[in-house]
């Protein structure tokens, strides 16, 4: 992201032309196109300055465009395809049921032995979305030979476009020049970026609500509060309905990729589902027929048989203590956030949440971002300590939930797409469940015995209804099951955010109705509310522009807190409040966490995170003179930036590339992958940027390798004296899909890098 503050400066043929009318007609003239040019920006919501301009450097005096976008034409083709979970795109922008393919359903009896499904733990090769389980599904819409066309290697040029502020967008922090920040503080420059600028919705194409199913519902759930039982009603009286029973089945290293599926139990009208079915596939049948009609999967959360009587609202005490839910989705940045969840986004800024604009991620994907928030370790720590790829590794990690079931909250953790989620992609994931309630054998069972129906590559739907409203249903089960109790659940969803950017606009009226519910059914009366994602888009279209590096580092979060907390901790409010414009990091949702379970213990007694012992919890306020390594973020994921460009063919700069390229070819050699992965030579400098003042050595290098065509953007250190760089190469981003370049390396940190040998 270029924070270099350029001023536009007309160009002779902007300039005012000397004439020979009198006076009179001058000054009409220039009255008359004063007045029109007045009209023109007061009415147009967003208007071009001349593209024809000159760009030039102000000085510190002199204010900026309210309002800067950078656009970026290129000669990409549009790829919202993940490069660390391979799927598959469609070139053209079409309609939502336009680029989705079903699997045909495969009609089963009522009387049928148990039997046991198998998911796989991930390899490298199932980091495609073709299905790699024991099934017949298929991927619709496989790679071709075409995916990583010669289009993509073509050169792309780079305007700079500024545009004037629009009535949608947020409002920012301000310096004294006007000029809009997400941070402003001594260490942090964290510039404003208009979601809706013109280069930005050129590519996004707004996406209609999925209905997997239009046919009305034969069988339909009912919960009963006072006695916290559900009921299955069979909407037809001519209709039969079963249900077989899905349980988690695996041992060891297939512990969390296997299930049981249990012989279909046909029930009556408002049969009550006992206390020990969670997760269930329904099928349902006219009389007298044979053919299944719908085939549908619910879960049903039930309270621990450990719960107690739920307390009287009399009975709580000076000690209250809220509930936790952290409401998750993958890849979704402020910026876009705004941009495709605008009704969502309009409902919290009318409702008492607080947003954390500085928000910025500490690593490179999911797993590193999720475990400072769980455990408060950095990647390293994460992995030496945690073991993710050992079996029953994760199941002694210091996770945070078991902080809060040894204070009695029950627990939930819940995630869609199976066979890439935090835990599962490349790891063992969970010998015995984390949780209380543990959403996988649902989701192994619905992914594997319903039809799917893909979109952009993912099984968005699962049979009937999208896999993530599948978790989405489970939370509102889990806090409305609990709610006079205390909880803690994590739910999360990739599936309509993680290969497409556009793609959650599809989901926002779905979001308000959750949110809505949660707070209708009293939910937030007691329950602290975390609506978050762990990144922005790291690949594609989006990220290619040049505003695509705040994009990917500044992932969304709003935090809502019941009006008890906040009439008995004012100073909580006054912190998030405070903090709305300043650097934070998900260690800091760690402390938060922490937090939450001692309410009243003094900030200067609170635990600190190990992987950033100077965060803190976000109901303190953090320091002004606070930067990124005080918040435990990499130089190389910091959106604290001041760039200026430097020249692609400054020997400096064809060094530095050069060098890059180097280092990741020892890397891949260090790792004993040269047998496997080609020789990687630079194909071309795409930008060299110096961060902070002239006297800066930090600088950040965009370029392409060959073969592969393969994009990078790297920090680096520059050293004058020798002519050398310092990097670190797992830091460095790949900014294009690699997921079917290298399916012949298992080691997660070499595939961004690899290009298999034929």
């Amino acid at each position: 992201m270029l924070s270099t503050k350029y001023q536009l400066i007309p160009t002779d043929e902007h300039s005012p032309k000397e004439t020979s009318s009198s006076p009179w007609i001058v000054k009409f003239l220039v009255i008359f196109v004063g007045l029109s040019t007045l009209a023109f920006y007061t009415w147009s919501p967003v208007v071009d300055l001349p593209e024809t301009s000159t760009l030039a450097t102000p000085s510190a005096n002199e204010a900026l465009t309210k309002w800067e976008a950078i656009q970026v034409t290129s000669n990409f083709k549009e790829d919202i395809t993940d490069n660390e979970h391979s799927s598959t795109k469609n070139e053209h922008p079409t309609t939502d049921n336009d680029q989705s393919t079903t699997d045909n359903e495969h009609p089963t009896t009522d009387k049928e032995p148990p039997t046991t499904h198998t998911e796989h733990p991930s390899t490298g090769n199932e980091h495609s979305t073709t299905d790699k389980k024991p099934s017949t599904t298929h991927n619709p819409n496989p790679p071709t030979d075409n995916e990583h066309s010669s289009a993509e290697n073509e050169k792309s040029t780079t305007n700079l476009v500024y545009q004037q502020s629009t009535a949608r967008t947020t409002k920012a922090s301000e310096s004294a020049g006007k000029e809009k920040f997400f941070v402003n503080t001594p260490q942090c420059q964290m510039p404003y970026l208009n979601p809706f600028s013109k280069n930005i919705l050129k590519i996004y194409h707004r996406k209609h609500y999925v209905v997997c199913d239009k046919r009305p519902d034969m069988l339909k759930v009912s919960y009963n509060e006072q006695d916290q039982t559900y009921k299955l009603h069979m909407n037809s009286a001519n209709s039969t309905c079963c249900y077989k029973q899905i349980l988690r089945a695996g041992v060891r290293t297939k512990a969390d990729y296997q299930y049981k599926l249990l012989p279909c139990v046909t029930f009556s009208q408002d049969y009550v589902v006992p206390n020990h079915v969670e997760a269930v596939i329904t099928q349902c049948r006219l009389s007298n027929r044979s053919k299944v009609l719908q085939e549908d999967g619910f879960s049903f959360v039930h309270p621990r048989k450990s719960d107690p009587t739920p307390p009287s609202s009399a009975a709580v005490g000076t000690k209250r203590r809220p509930s936790v839910l952290l409401w998750g989705i993958d890849s979704l940045s402020r910026m876009n956030f705004e941009l495709t969840m605008p009704q969502t986004y309009k409902y919290f800024r009318e409702q008492p949440w607080y947003e954390l604009q500085g928000y910025n991620k500490m690593g490179d994907n999911t797993f590193p971002n999720l475990m400072a928030i769980l455990t408060g370790f950095n990647q390293t720590r994460s992995y030496s300590k945690c073991r993710p790829t050992a079996v029953g590794g994760l199941d002694a990690c210091p996770m945070i939930w078991k902080n809060f079931k040894a204070k009695g909250y029950a627990t939930a953790y819940a995630e869609d797409w199976s066979s890439t989620s935090t835990f599962d992609y490349l790891k063992m994931g969970f010998r015995t469940p984390p949780t209380d309630v543990y959403g996988r054998p649902l989701i192994l069972g619905l992914e594997k015995e319903l039809k799917k129906t893909y979109i952009k590559g993912i099984p968005y739907c699962l049979g009937r209804k999208s896999a993530a409203e599948y978790i989405y249903d489970m939370a509102e089960q889990f806090t409305e099951v609990h709610k006079d109790r205390n909880f803690f659940g994590m739910f999360w969803t990739n599936s309509f955010s993680h290969n497409d950017f556009s793609m959650p606009s599809a989901m926002d009226t779905r979001m308000v109705k959750y949110m809505r519910s949660l707070d209708h059914n009293g939910i937030m009366n007691n329950t602290i509310v975390i609506f978050f994602s762990d990144h922005g888009s790291r690949f594609g279209v989006l990220r290619s522009l040049d505003s695509g590096f705040l994009e990917e580092r500044l992932p969304v979060i709003y935090m809502r807190i019941p009006k008890w907390m906040r009439d008995k901790y004012p100073e909580f409010v006054h912190s998030l409040k405070a903090n709305k414009n300043r650097l934070t990091s998900p260690y800091d949702i760690h402390a938060t966490l922490k937090h939450i379970l001692e309410l009243d213990t003094p900030a200067d007694q609170l635990p600190r995170p190990e992987g950033c012992p100077t965060c803190h919890s976000v109901f303190q306020a953090v320091s002004l003179s606070r930067n990124c390594s005080l918040a435990g973020i990499d130089h190389h994921w910091c959106g604290c930036v001041g760039f200026t460009e430097v020249s692609s063919t400054d020997p400096m700069a064809r060094a530095m590339a050069e060098q890059l390229v180097e280092a990741i070819n020892k890397f891949l050699t260090g790792l004993n992958l040269t047998q496997k992965c080609q020789t990687l030579k630079l194909a071309k400098i795409l930008s060299v940027h110096r961060n902070g003042n002239g006297n800066s050595n930090a600088y950040l290098v965009r370029l392409n390798i060959s073969p592969g065509g393969g994009s990078l953007e790297a920090s680096a250190e520059w050293n004058p004296k020798t002519q050398r760089i310092s990097t670190t190469v797992t830091s460095i981003s790949r900014l294009d899909s690699y997921a079917t370049q290298s399916k012949c390396v298992l080691v997660k940190a070499a595939k961004k890098f690899c290009v298999c040998k034929k």
